[in-house]
């Protein structure tokens, strides 16, 4: 879907440059857009009516991708306009949608107010407002992917809720209206109200589209109901056997949860039976051939028997998807053949520099992924290339911060983190966050100590205390002997996870009111979702690294990238060993099912959310700067090239299983 996209704008682009040259043809070309849109049933009328066709949804993307390129004649129209005097509300939904694209929001608001003063008593009208008032105006912070915590949209959610009430009132048992009223609540209000009206809507109206956004409810960390994320993902992908979504969300809740390799792999002969014809008949001998390494208990003989007939394929020119190379991917991480594993995911990587192409006209979403699999594949120049200097002049700042974030992170994997420390000080002047400038006097300057989870059988906790701060993933404040031996003796500031921080901000309140604690630092992503005000002792971290191929860094590896960027002198890493080790934690870190790889375990996500090769060599980069340095079993794990690293993987009983 991006590369078609991104070949239209291309296209767009020139045509819109050479029109521009005539004076009034960007306005005349901006309007000419929207009134194309009478011809085809606007996006709500589709959503709710089921009449989207393949000619609609092309004329919508086309109309879609015009619109972005020619910003100066959208603008220019705008102020053009005179909202009270139009009189067709499906002319006004048309705008309105358009000028969300455009981040016009204000903009948009105002002509979904004039729809609904045009048709009262049309619940769509009252649907549109709704998702307007939402993202009403500016003043918020929100989480951009690429360039992290970025000025966003703020929801006027009370008004937003009366608005669905509205179009509830007029359509009590409207599936599509309760649908949206799930969306908002799981979103932004009562998420427990908000998952079972998604369930009602669903059993009412069951489309793939409406299972798939149940099952993302349930996956959240704060839901994390793996079993029904699953359930209804399988669904969605049996009215849709084509759904890519729903596929990918088959593999990933199937991965976190039973890992019944059997049922996944029936997921994916469905999904590869439904794909385009071509080639359809060898695909599907494929997946005969490799089903033995899904099967229940398959041997270890039969997971190698596998591999060797992935090797045959690739040299025939066959292969699967991209969802289902990806399973295979992880199928053979769990089983523990690393090396077959990461070889499969560097040819992903080869297949997207191969599909997408260098051109992204002004995508910074397609530039992002090109250099995510040129970063991975170690191509750094040519990525560099490809972003530095800055490869076309963004519209927006919030695009200007996308390319400045990933041509820091490019220079970064090479040893050079002048550029990130540069583009933070840039950012943090731009939208100063809370807790920053403490954690800035914290860290700046001084010598920190970042301590691990792992047992490595180091004993250096007197030169863990040396160091000026010691940052650690989680809270510690109590340590026997065995652990001040191995760990030091204090916590000066803890970093915490999405799922853990709301669990633990009471006990760290308590450590920092006892002076055992000075800071908790949480993900960015987790700021909006924090429901409680945000103290002075809490800072939630500005961005991660943009050009992870498969997923950001671990924790460690997050602290690292963070710390960084405040310029501290030193850098001193403690206590990891990159799941060489024998276990994956240290004695008393995980409990139960969370002590390593299984069933249900949150230590899946090193593989199903990471990647250990690419962690490594961010680490190794991050070292090349000449501010960080390992000690121990860290120095000794940092010191392996990357086929080193991948067999101590092969052989590490920390990423054992069962069937390992």
């Amino acid at each position: 879907m991006l590369k078609p996209l991104v070949i239209g704008a291309e296209a767009a682009s020139r045509a819109v440059r050479g029109v521009s040259r005539i004076p009034g043809a960007d306005t005349a070309l901006a309007r000419a857009v929207v009134a194309s849109g009478r011809f085809f049933t606007p996006r709500l009328e589709a959503s709710i009516t089921d009449k989207t066709t393949p000619l609609g949804t092309i004329q919508e993307r086309a109309a879609t991708v015009l619109f972005e390129v020619n910003r100066s004649g959208a603008k220019k129209l705008l102020t053009q306009l005179e909202i009270d005097s139009i009189t067709s509300a499906e002319t006004l939904e048309q705008l309105a949608l358009r000028y969300v694209k455009l981040k016009e929001y204000t903009a948009a608001l105002r002509l979904r107010r004039r729809a609904v003063e045009l048709e009262p008593e049309n619940l769509l009208r009252w649907v549109g407002l709704a998702r307007s008032l939402q993202r009403a105006s500016w003043g918020a912070v929100t989480n951009d992917p690429v360039a992290g915590l970025e000025h966003g949209p703020t929801s006027q959610t009370e008004a937003a809720r009366e608005a669905l009430a509205q179009a509830q009132e007029l359509a009590p048992q409207n599936a599509y209206v309760i649908h949206e009223r799930g969306l908002l609540e799981f979103a932004r209000g009562d998420w427990p109200t908000g998952l079972e009206l998604l369930r009602q809507a669903v059993e009412l109206e069951p489309k793939a589209s409406w299972w798939s956004d149940l099952a993302a409810a349930y996956r959240k960390p704060h839901v994390a109901d793996l079993d029904k994320s699953l359930e209804a993902y399988e669904k969605a992908l049996q009215l849709r056997p084509d759904s890519p979504t729903a596929f990918r969300g088959v593999i990933l809740m199937g991965a976190r949860a039973d890992q019944d390799w059997a049922r996944l792999w029936r997921s994916a002969e469905l999904f590869e039976s439904r794909r385009k014809p071509r080639g359809r008949a060898v695909r599907m001998k494929l997946m005969q051939t490799l089903r033995p390494m899904f099967a229940a208990g398959a041997s270890r003989a039969q997971i190698s028997a596998g591999i060797v007939q992935l090797g045959i394929a690739h040299t025939k020119g066959e292969r699967l998807s991209w969802p289902t190379t990806s399973l295979i991917v992880y199928r053979l991480s769990f089983a523990q053949r690393m090396k077959a594993a990461f070889e499969l995911r560097r040819s992903l990587a080869q297949r997207s520099t191969a599909w997408l192409g260098t051109s992204s006209a002004g995508h910074s979403r397609h530039r992002q992924k090109l250099l995510s699999a040129l970063v991975y594949l170690g191509e750094y120049q040519r990525a560099q290339q490809l972003i530095d200097p800055m490869p076309w002049t963004p519209s927006l700042a919030s695009e200007r911060h996308r390319l400045e974030k990933m041509a820091a992170d490019v220079h970064l994997i090479q040893g050079r983190p002048q550029p990130l420390i540069d583009y933070a000080a840039r950012r943090a002047e731009d939208l100063p966050l809370p807790g920053e400038e403490r954690f800035r006097e914290l860290v700046a300057g001084r010598r920190v100590a970042v301590v691990g989870p792992a047992d490595t059988g180091d004993r250096l906790g007197e030169l863990i205390d040396s160091y000026d701060v010691v940052i650690r993933p989680r809270l510690m404040t109590e340590f026997d002997a065995a652990q001040l031996a191995r760990l030091g003796s204090r916590t000066d500031i803890s970093y915490f996870s999405g799922r853990d921080l709301e669990e633990f901000v009471p006990v760290a309140e308590q450590a920092v009111q006892r002076g055992e604690l000075q800071m908790v630092v949480g993900r960015g992503l987790s700021m909006n979702s924090f429901t409680g005000e945000i103290p002075d002792w809490l800072r939630f971290y500005r961005h991660d690294y943009s050009l992870g191929f498969h997923g950001p860094p671990m924790g460690i590896g997050r602290i690292l990238y963070d710390v960084l960027q405040f310029a501290p002198a030193e850098i001193g890493l403690f206590n990891i060993d990159f799941f060489t080790g024998q276990t994956a934690f240290g004695s008393g870190y995980r409990e139960g099912k969370d002590a390593g790889l299984g069933p249900y375990s949150i230590v899946n996500e090193i593989i199903l959310a990471h990647d250990l090769v690419f962690e490594h060599r961010l680490t190794k980069a991050i070292a090349a700067t000449g501010l960080l340095r390992g000690h121990g079993v860290v120095a000794d794990v940092l010191d392996l090239d990357e086929p080193a690293y991948i067999q101590r993987l092969e052989e590490s009983p920390a990423l054992r299983t069962a069937e390992g």
